[in-house]
């Protein structure tokens, strides 16, 4: 487990008066900062331990210590449950940070579990999920999968091994647990999807190259003011939109090509984009983009106001008109499509295989479907590569969690 240096500390409840708060506090050197500040003997707190005592004299609580490899970032951790009175919990938190602990960002408890391998990229997008209200998958199903594919291993080796003795009706035996375990794994896909937080999305282009009108057509209703005067559109508008059961964050951007005021506010938004991120670059001209957008960033070049076009549209480029509707479902396949590597594309890529294993057992050929669900086992097993939807995930969650 990796042992940060250092200390991060968080109210773990809600801010409110109750009967009990929790301070968190996880990093290195946690236990002992603890044993200071109660006036404990050093090592008191080493290990899984309990102690009942004032602290700083700010309040009679417990503290229960985590050892490192045994908390819930992975760390040396304690947890301070003190008297429910916010006062109470910010006097401790503001003695923890004289004692060289700092105020944690929102979602750096579970980034660090995540780092230190105690929850996985598809543990924290249920658990944000959970949180949101989305689904109520929780962390480890996962593993569940796991067991169970590594089970299904087995049961089909068997067969194989004792090939002789075994009957049709075990192979269908076979296909049905196979189907049994595609229905969790297709029902998990969706929930994932739906809990992940895609690459934000920038419209772009010139002036008057009909961005806002596109961002009024995809939330619904005209949230940005349209205008054929130059410039309307300059600090831009970000909305969070839930299209095709994913919840997207769509920003319009001030128009390239315009006076000076317009020229700054478009240098702001592209200097604020991240690599991730994904541009519809909106020209009627099919001009190719005139500010700098180097980078990995996937970038969709739409052809806009098609409606007035008169001649063919430029290989390469989508035809869009927001007033027709002409190519606004390719725009939102391109802004929901699922990330290469992530959580849910790995979850799909595992339902596709079960088909094929399923398909391979009902032809009665168990040894290519045992081959099959071994492929589909490494897969689930398999640390993700694809940490981005994760940190976009976290970015969301409360502070003490």
């Amino acid at each position: 487990m990796e042992q940060q240096s250092d200390l991060i500390a968080a109210l773990a409840t809600p801010e409110a008066v109750s009967a009990i708060s929790l301070v968190r506090l996880s990093g290195k050197g946690a236990s002992a900062t603890v044993e200071k500040l109660m006036k404990l003997k050093p090592g008191r707190l080493t290990g899984r331990k309990r102690v009942v005592g004032d602290l700083a004299g700010i309040d009679y609580l417990v503290a229960i210590s985590w050892p490192c490899g045994k908390s819930y970032t992975g760390e040396e951790m304690v947890d301070l449950m003190c008297h429910g009175s916010p006062g109470t919990a910010r006097r401790i938190l503001e003695e923890l940070e004289r004692n060289g602990a700092r105020l944690a960002v929102a979602g750096e408890f579970t980034r660090r579990a995540w780092m230190n391998g105690r929850l996985t990229s598809l543990d924290v997008l249920t658990l944000y999920a959970k949180y949101k209200e989305e689904t109520g998958a929780g962390a480890g199903v996962r593993s569940d999968l796991s067991s169970e594919l590594s089970e299904l291993t087995s049961e089909i080796e068997g067969l194989i091994e004792f090939s002789e003795d075994h009957e049709v009706s075990e192979e269908e035996q076979i296909a049905f647990l196979l189907k049994r375990t595609l229905s969790r794994t297709q029902a998990l896909a969706i929930k994932v999807k739906s809990a992940e937080v895609l690459p934000r999305v920038f419209l772009m282009g010139p002036v008057n190259a009909g961005k806002s009108t596109l961002f009024n057509k995809l939330y619904g209703e005209e949230t940005v003011l349209v205008s054929s005067i130059p410039g309307t559109t300059r600090d831009g508008a970000t909305r969070t939109i839930s299209i095709s059961g994913r919840n997207v964050e769509i920003s319009d951007s001030p128009g390239s090509g315009g006076e000076t005021l317009d020229g700054k506010a478009l240098e702001l938004a592209v200097g604020s984009l991240k690599n991730s991120d994904r541009i519809v670059w909106m020209d009627p001209l099919c001009a190719s983009p005139s500010v700098a957008l180097s980078g990995s960033r996937q970038i969709l070049t739409v052809c806009s106001l098609s409606d007035r076009r008169e001649t063919e549209v430029i290989e390469g480029w989508l035809p869009v008109s927001s007033i027709t509707g002409q190519g606004i479902e390719k725009v939102i396949e391109f802004i929901t499509a699922t990330e290469i590597e992530s959580p849910s594309w790995r979850l799909e890529r595992m339902a596709d295989l079960l088909q094929e294993a399923i398909f391979a057992s009902e032809s009665q050929d168990i040894a290519l479907a045992a081959e099959i669900v071994s492929e589909i086992l490494r897969e689930a097993e398999e640390p993700e590569r694809c940490g981005e939807a994760v940190e976009r995930a976290l970015e969301r969650f409360c502070v003490g969690k």
